[in-house]
């Protein structure tokens, strides 16, 4: 279609003519023809009608081209114009639509996914918002330009609301998977953390709410609903018996997934990139040879007079060693302390080397430093020559091969148990796996309430600071027990989160207590039987018991264990520490050694070990706080705390919540 110029155009513009033809508009001036396609075309040209006659106006890169036409009536015209651009434009529309509407219908809207999705409908608004059809659309259209002006308009409401019903149509369609997966009907709370999928997810999951069945139903859901492959799922596990544990699980659920500790991913990584896998040094497990090394390794360098006059010096300022005119003595008192201390500095120190922290500590303990770096110097050395490696370089030279890219991982799904006792380096790991694809996702498994694990690298504020530390995530909550009554959880629960650091978490008890769920009883040389013949007045069946304490010395010896066992056939009788009883269970738990200076225990680090360790909590004993919440929750029925005659005052703290709640 040829339409002549109006007087204005042809004067002021140059312009002969204007035809609208499938490829786009052309102008024709004197000198050239200049082509507006369509597909540079923002939006439908529209005719605007005025005292001077018709104007085309055309939309091209954020600016508006206007061209006069000669006359004022052009009946067929804008429709010809909105024709021409609509099928331009349209295969476009359809499937970005028809992609979204997959996305939609099949998967959670997660961070990433939205964001994607935001970006499409955002450049597709820039087309199909904002104008008006002259022209009946074929239906398809219609409701695609519907769909973009909608989801263009979304604000976070809206993607709450829709989040939801997915979640709710997913419950539905997968209830019938969700009552067996785990060969037990799971909770609402439980339910929801597997369909909700986020690129990154923390679930808090306080004592005996079911960590490990979400962790497995998580896994078995992913594949069941077709989101993920088998091989593309790997599940993390804090230590070997709960990695054993986690496998077992998963081969009840008929699930097969990788599942590792941190240690075993590590080596697995670095056998698969060498071609072999690499020789643990038995250094690294054997706390005496390491220390028996590090004292021939300070007996050589002392062969140097400046090593020698530094190492007296550290000696007399750490541990008020006295002047030595023949050299240090390495069999002393401080000596010793001084190689324990290194042997355990050993780890920590190639931790922060390698996560760029070892230079500030450098300048703050220079004189340390000074003798310890030679002694690191030799045990890597020793290493090399023997050609083995410590747990720390199973960590350490994993990442150098995510990163390198020598290890590609398979894994788009990364699920970490216990994430609460995760060290930063093991944290850098999983960043590390994570950053090889912006579709790989976390599911982190913890709660904070049980980081009890400073001491050895553990750093709760990956979890309490999640988002800071992963990105933006997605954070949910288990809201029952299935463990220990409600009079205990409010307890528990009181206690702990009197440091306000603490994640608040609502949880209720599925258990009805009847019979009070702590009690306390004096401590005394009979307290152990009589506590235990209180125990069984409550069951007539088998039971099981936890002796608990803060460390060994509390705890009954064997030889007593063994004459209680023989005294009550009806109780297995376990002694552990609090540390030991983290993720075990029984009928019933005896707390002991509860003395004022015990619990909370007084541990004295030297300066240089607590600036090794992650950075410590403002709130007083914050970890001794959450190490005795460990131990009130182990009990399904009752909790007994033995009271001496100077009791620690977390006993007095517990007691008082008892009786207000």
């Amino acid at each position: 279609m040829l339409f002549p110029a109006h007087f204005i155009s042809r004067v002021f513009h140059n312009t002969k003519s204007v035809e609208v033809g499938p490829q786009g508009i052309s102008v024709q001036r004197s000198d050239d023809t200049i082509l507006l396609s369509w597909a540079e075309q923002s939006r439908p040209p529209i005719l605007v009608t005025d005292w001077l006659g018709t104007r085309i106006e055309c939309y091209q890169q954020g600016t508006v081209l206007k061209f006069r036409l000669r006359g004022h009536s052009y009946p067929q015209l804008q429709h010809y114009l909105e024709i021409h651009w609509v099928n331009t434009h349209k295969a476009r529309l359809l499937s970005s639509v028809r992609a979204i509407e997959q996305l939609l219908q099949h998967r959670y809207l997660s961070v990433r996914h939205w964001a994607a999705t935001r970006a499409v409908v955002a450049e597709l608004a820039k087309y199909w918002s904002g104008w008006k059809s002259h022209t009946q659309m074929h239906r398809v259209l219609q409701q695609a330009q519907c769909t973009v002006n909608e989801l263009n308009a979304w604000q976070e409401e809206d993607l709450a609301q829709f989040r939801e019903a997915f979640v709710q149509s997913q419950l539905s369609r997968y209830e019938a998977f969700f009552d067996t997966v785990c060969g037990h009907p799971m909770t609402q709370a439980q339910r929801r953390a597997c369909v909700v999928q986020d690129e990154r997810q923390l679930l808090l999951a306080g004592a005996g709410t079911g960590k490990t069945s979400v962790m497995v139903a998580k896994a078995a859901y992913l594949l069941h609903s077709k989101q993920a492959e088998a091989e593309q799922v790997l599940m993390l596990a804090y230590g070997k018996e709960a990695a054993d544990e986690m496998q077992q699980r998963l081969k009840d659920s008929k699930v097969t997934v990788e599942c590792a500790t941190f240690h075993s991913l590590g080596l697995g990584i670095i056998a698969q990139v060498e071609g072999h896998k690499p020789k643990l040094s038995a250094l690294c497990l054997n706390d005496g040879a390491r220390e028996r090394f590090i004292a021939d390794t300070l007996a050589s360098l002392c062969q140097d007079p400046q090593y020698q006059r530094d190492l007296l010096a550290l000696l007399k300022n750490e541990f008020s060693a006295t002047q030595q005119s023949q050299g240090p003595d390495l069999g002393s008192h401080a000596a010793t302390k001084l190689i324990r201390q290194f042997s355990e500095a050993l780890s920590f120190y190639k931790q922060a080397l390698f996560l760029g922290k070892a230079q500030a500590l450098s300048q703050e303990f220079a004189l340390w430093t000074t003798c310890f770096r030679p002694v690191l110097a030799d045990y890597q050395l020793y290493l090399q020559k023997e050609q083995c490696i410590d747990f720390d370089d199973m960590i350490t030279r994993a990442i150098d091969y995510v990163r390198r890219g020598q290890f590609c991982s398979p894994w788009h799904y990364v699920l970490v148990d216990e994430f609460q006792d995760i060290s930063p380096l093991r944290a850098r790991l999983v960043k590390a796996l994570l950053a090889q694809n912006d579709k790989n996702a976390l599911f982190a498994v913890g709660d904070d309430w049980q980081a009890i694990y400073r001491f050895s690298g553990g750093d709760v504020s990956m979890t309490t600071h999640f988002a800071d530390h992963f990105g933006q995530a997605t954070i949910q909550q288990l809201d029952m027990t299935f463990r220990y009554s409600q009079q205990l959880l409010d307890i528990a629960s009181e206690f702990v989160c009197q440091n306000p650091n603490q994640l608040v978490k609502r949880v209720n008890a599925s258990n009805v207590a009847t019979s009070p769920a702590l009690v306390a009883r004096p401590d005394s040389n009979d307290a152990l039987s009589t506590t235990i013949e209180a125990f069984l007045d409550l069951t007539a069946e088998p039971c099981s018991l936890l002796i608990l304490a803060r460390n060994h010395k509390f705890l009954p010896s064997s030889e007593e264990i063994s004459s209680l066992a023989q005294r009550f056939p009806r109780v297995r009788i376990t002694a552990l520490t609090f540390h030991g009883a983290k993720g075990k269970e029984a009928d019933f738990s005896l707390l002991l050694g509860l003395h004022q200076g015990s619990v909370p225990a007084r541990a004295h680090n030297a300066a240089i070990t607590e600036a090794l360790l992650p950075e410590s909590e403002l709130y007083p004993d914050a970890e001794e706080r959450r190490l005795f919440y460990v131990a009130l929750t182990r009990a399904r029925l009752q909790t007994c705390l033995l009271v001496p005659e100077e009791p620690s005052p977390f006993i007095e703290e517990v007691l008082a919540l008892a009786t207000e709640l």
